[in-house]
């Protein structure tokens, strides 16, 4: 691994920008990049590292620790709950560069977080910080001073500033928030260090020529392939890196880091060694604000144990389908509108709104709840066929696109086509052999999600019926009453 400094360019796409708007969109989207890894190695940190060190101090616990049955008791509905339903439990996770940072008390992190104990899934939603919102405390601007201003408000209260920004985030994903737990951003480079660095085997060379510096310039990170050993900052930049790689790229090398970082912590006997679990919990206890019970760290922990990696599932709200209709990505419900209707700020818009009514959040309020509800829908990921039975053309593709946002599985190619069956009504077809059972399943979370946006039963049939490619499909059939679910 080398570093090198390298000069600042201020030319961009092709145009003329300037050099701190050329640096910052480069440092954003790093940033952005690593917050899916900071919020799962908060929730391993505190509650692996709580659970243990509780145990070495004698905190006394109504369940012995290394019973997983101490997970009902906590994600189960009570008088509080509020009626949540059973083993779902929600989160939101802030960081903050704290008091020696520029902009310190500006929540530039914000992902909730959605732990599911029945699915054994966690569900992750980053929030754009420079969405901008009203502020309960009156006037408007970005979301990541929410804090900040009730902070003011409130004479520096923290907790009445985390629970303003926590309703704020509500109305945005109209999900209830159970949790909130805030980290100094360089807690994570601190555990990583402590644990004595992440032995990660780099699939592939990584060289990234614009890496800020922090300084107003850009460094060379390179990492060559093979097994390598990250201390806490190196692992953080692995995670960060966006130049010259692509986002699926940098979603694989999360996930090594997710699995190495794992690892490390239920092996080598790291939970039985006092001396380390109390070095783990000093690196970030003073780092971090919680409601959090001990009890619940403590199920937090188990629960990371029984957790498969593949089901640490992150999302995003992003503008992309604004963009380029052929880039459009799942969580495409943002635009960016003409600064000059903001002061000259760059800022963010939900689907639907304008600049002068901006809470408009019902497309983002259906894609949280199938991101929180409907988890194994995108374990799943199951195939969509959409074919057109009317005579009306392009409405395929609409409604492909549809989907596609909302985070359904329809491929690039082979996903449209039409037929000249007659369909009175549209139609959701899935194959299903019941005597065998193969195919897709009447039960098939898929299924069970388009329902919330297509009001007809599903059909189970032989075989796939329309489609292009081989094997086994859902086939949606748009027929003449398609603009009532696809608009």
């Amino acid at each position: 691994m080398s570093f090198k400094k390298t000069k600042i360019s201020g030319v961009q796409s092709g145009r003329f920008v300037s050099v701190r708007d050329a640096y910052e969109t480069i440092r954003v989207r790093n940033t952005f990049s690593a917050y899916l890894l900071w919020g799962i190695a908060v929730l391993a940190v505190l509650g692996i590292g709580s659970a243990a060190f509780a145990q070495i101090a004698n905190v006394k616990l109504s369940i012995p620790l290394p019973s997983f049955s101490l997970l009902p008791s906590v994600f189960r509905p009570d008088e509080t709950s509020g009626g949540l339903p059973s083993g779902k439990y929600n989160i939101l996770l802030t960081g903050m560069g704290g008091a020696s940072h520029e902009g310190g008390d500006l929540t530039d992190t914000i992902i909730l977080a959605s732990l599911n104990a029945k699915s054994k899934t966690v569900s992750m939603l980053s929030i754009p910080r420079d969405l901008y919102v009203e502020y309960p405390t009156g006037g408007r601007g970005k979301i990541n001073e929410t804090y900040r201003r009730a902070y003011a408000a409130s004479k520096k209260n923290h907790e009445t500033a985390i629970l303003t920004l926590a309703g704020k985030v509500s109305e945005i994903t109209g999900e209830r928030i159970d949790k909130t737990l805030n980290v100094d951003f360089n807690a994570f480079v601190s555990f990583v260090d402590v644990l004595g660095g992440l032995e990660v085997d780099v699939p592939e060379d990584l060289v990234d020529t614009q890496y800020p510096d922090d300084n107003w310039g850009y460094m060379t990170f390179r990492v060559k392939k093979g097994q390598q050993t990250f201390n806490g900052k190196t692992a953080l930049m692995y995670a960060r890196s966006r130049h010259s790689t692509s986002d699926f790229d940098r979603s694989i090398r999360q996930q090594l880091l997710v699995r190495a970082l794992k690892d490390k912590l239920l092996s080598l006997g790291t939970l039985s060694n006092p001396a380390k679990i109390q070095a783990l919990y000093a690196a970030v206890s003073n780092n971090v604000q919680t409601d959090l019970s001990l009890k619940e760290m403590a199920a937090l922990a188990l629960f990371a144990k029984e957790l498969p990696s593949e089901n640490i599932l992150s999302f995003n709200l992003n503008d992309s389908c604004f963009q380029s209709l052929s880039l459009c990505d799942r969580g495409g419900f943002l635009y960016t509108p003409a600064r000059d209707l903001f002061g000259g700020a760059s800022v963010l818009l939900p689907d639907g709104a304008t600049p002068g009514k901006i809470s408009e959040y019902r497309s983002v309020n259906r894609f949280a709840n199938l991101v929180f509800n409907y988890p194994e829908m995108f374990l799943e990921k199951i195939e969509i066929n959409v074919v057109n039975s009317t005579r009306q053309s392009g409405i395929a593709n609409s409604a492909a696109l549809f989907l596609k946002r909302y985070g359904f599985n329809v491929p690039e190619k082979d996903s449209v086509s039409s037929t000249k069956d007659p369909y009175a009504k549209t139609a959701v077809l899935h194959p299903w052999d019941e005597a065998a059972k193969t195919g897709i399943g009447p039960d098939s979370p898929t299924l069970a999600a388009l329902s919330l946006f297509v009001f007809s039963d599903p059909e189970a049939v032989p075989e796939t019926k329309y489609s292009k490619t081989p094997g086994p499909k859902i086939e949606i059939i748009l027929g003449p009453d398609h603009s009532l679910f696809f608009r």
